[in-house]
């Protein structure tokens, strides 16, 4: 596989497994407990592994930037990932998550909007 074509899908890969890692989680948790398992999670290392993966989107989103030159999704994504960053880093409010998630969720759709526009001018 290409560079060029690992890149179209890179920021939404790590855009989903930030979401795996939250709510995912938070779903196995919440399905393990009514089974009857606990389990001990640290939660230091949930938190990092959700900021770790909206890093990641917000790195691939600035490589591709390179090829659109289109500062909005990058934008989006950046305010995204320090929602994201200051809500499991500094003081965890639910809201301000969720609208990390969104704009994070939103800078990767954008993005993959415009390199499908691109590729469209192109041909």
């Amino acid at each position: 596989m290409s560079p060029k074509k690992t890149g179209e899908w890179l920021a939404a890969l790590a855009t989903a497994f930030s979401l795996v890692a939250c709510y995912g989680t938070l779903a196995a948790i919440t399905l393990l407990g009514a089974l009857g398992v606990t389990i001990a999670l640290n939660e230091a290392v949930w938190a990092g592994a959700i900021v770790l993966f909206a890093g990641l989107a917000l790195v691939a989103l600035l490589i591709r930037w390179r090829g659109h030159r289109r500062l909005a999704p990058v934008l989006l994504a950046g305010v995204g990932f320090l929602l994201i960053a200051f809500t499991m880093l500094v003081s965890y409010e639910r809201i301000i998550e969720l609208a990390g998630f969104v704009f994070l969720c939103a800078g990767t759709v954008a993005d993959w909007r415009m390199g499908r526009g691109r590729k469209e001018r192109d041909a």
